[in-house]
């Protein structure tokens, strides 16, 4: 029996599209509720355990940073269902950790659970970006990312929802229930289970019939020198800078937001703001995929959508935090019912927003430079890797207790620099189609070839006309 949704592909297991669904909503189960978390502050624990939870968050990055650097690697030879399923485990070890935490103090879980996740969260977004990347069709890029991203932003949303839901007659700073922390461990063993849907490209097919990809594994030892040979991209390096500070804002969002509210403020900024990336997601997925554009001017379009905003949040972020004094914190943190609530929540979330759609941005220009599952799974891999060593930095200066404007200040110079080294790239160095570009394994969908044979023959009627003509003129 064949399933069709309006609007959507068919539902088959070996479809592009829903092997992105599947890979989305693992990530919302195992990121999105991670992510939930972190923004009630203190990582769901108590705000007076902040600093140590930000300190094993601080491990946790540093051991992503290695897992996403060779997770390409890991990714390519052992498949993607393996890899996710491997990418949900420490999420569910790093929650457990965190329960315990917040009952006891105790810090040598955690700790652990720190490097569980740090190599987990290589595994996952290694294989998220791979799936988005490379099983989508080129103009459908834009919708395979969104997707991905608004998928976690809906497990972000749920996760947001039940604390929020939990604590909605309660003003008091505190710690989350036991039950929060009991059904998101459940959700994600789902998640665990739900990976091995995942398949390989070469057993992926369009709705043409064409494999995705032919890639056969070369083992892990090809495989790594292969990862290591992407550092030679120019372009790639190039875009670093860009990289570290994508996801820099969860940290600096949590600390702020715990320093400053109320719990039940936190958890309605959180629940807002995951809700709003979503259709904001789905806009920017228009622009990119816009078919009467060309990807040049979709590149360009989109970046101007996210940075121009992006800038302008942080530009008001340092403004805001210019008087904040991290070791005086409010006696009295800021409720949803005080006037004051109002501009923070406007700031909170058009920040996040912004800060949220830059990874969509990042992705984008990526898949814009390559087909291939083979070197997307190795772009994902640095990608995530830098923006790792961004969050590591970033917990660890939060740790310490540096001062809000200063953090902000950074941050702001880094995204800054990130958005005139994509205008550069979009304007010069993205192409039209990389499907001719003769990458290893790739297979042209049969509408790209149909569209290409009557450009080709058009060429190859002007090089006769021309010739018949020169041919005419000499006699």
């Amino acid at each position: 029996m064949v399933v069709k949704i309006p609007g959507l592909p068919l539902v088959r297991l070996h479809s592009p599209f829903w092997q992105n669904v599947i890979m989305g909503v693992i990530v919302a189960l195992a990121a999105g509720l991670y992510e939930a978390l972190n923004m009630l502050g203190a990582g769901g624990g108590r705000p007076n355990s902040a600093q140590t939870v930000q300190v094993v968050n601080a491990t946790l990055c540093a051991v992503w940073v290695l897992s996403s650097t060779f997770s390409g690697s890991l990714l390519n030879t052992i498949g993607p269902a393996l890899t996710a399923f491997l990418g949900v485990v420490g999420y569910i070890i790093y929650v457990g950790s965190l329960w315990y935490f917040d009952r006891t103090g105790h810090e040598g879980f955690p700790i652990f659970a720190a490097i569980a996740i740090g190599f987990s969260a290589g595994c996952l977004f290694c294989t998220m970006g791979y799936i988005s990347m490379s099983y989508s069709e080129e103009r459908e890029r834009g919708t395979f990312i969104s997707l991905s991203f608004n998928l976690q932003a809906f497990g972000a949303a749920v996760g947001g929802i039940i604390p929020l839901i939990i604590n909605r007659k309660s003003n008091q700073v505190a710690g989350v229930p036991e039950a929060v922390y009991i059904v998101f461990i459940v959700m994600q063993v789902c998640g665990c289970l739900l990976a091995f849907a995942l398949r390989p490209p070469s057993k992926i097919t369009r709705d043409d019939g064409t494999q995705v990809a032919t890639i056969q594994s070369r083992g892990f030892i090809e495989e790594l020198k292969s990862s290591l040979e992407i550092f030679r991209d120019w372009k790639l390096l190039l875009m670093l800078p860009a990289f570290v500070p994508s996801e820099c804002f969860l940290v600096y969002a949590g600390s702020v937001n715990a320093y400053h509210n109320s719990l039940r403020a936190r958890s309605l900024l959180s629940f807002v703001a995951v809700v709003v990336q979503i259709p904001a997601g789905i806009g920017l997925q228009t622009i990119l995929d816009h078919d009467k554009w060309s990807r040049r001017t979709r590149a360009m379009t989109g970046l101007v959508v996210v940075g121009v905003p992006l800038i302008a949040a942080w530009t008001w972020e340092v403004v805001r935090t210019r008087n904040y004094d991290r070791s005086s914190p409010p006696t009295n943190p800021t409720d949803w019912n005080d006037d004051a609530f109002i501009p923070i929540f406007f700031l909170f979330v058009l920040n996040w927003t912004a800060s949220v759609l830059w990874p969509y941005v990042i992705l984008y220009f990526l898949g814009c430079l390559t087909n291939s599952p083979r070197k997307s799974a190795n772009y994902a891999g640095v990608f995530r890797a830098a923006q790792g060593a961004g969050e590591a930095i970033c917990f660890g200066v939060d740790s310490i207790g540096v001062p809000y404007i200063k953090e902000a200040g950074v941050l702001l110079a880094f995204y800054t620099t990130g958005v005139i080294i994509f205008a550069y790239l979009a304007v010069f160095h993205i192409s039209e189609t990389q499907y001719f570009a003769g990458e290893e394994g790739v297979v042209i969908p049969q509408r790209v070839l149909k569209e290409q044979v009557p450009e080709n023959e058009l060429e190859e009627q002007k090089r006769l006309k021309a010739v018949s003509g020169g041919a005419g003129g000499s006699e």
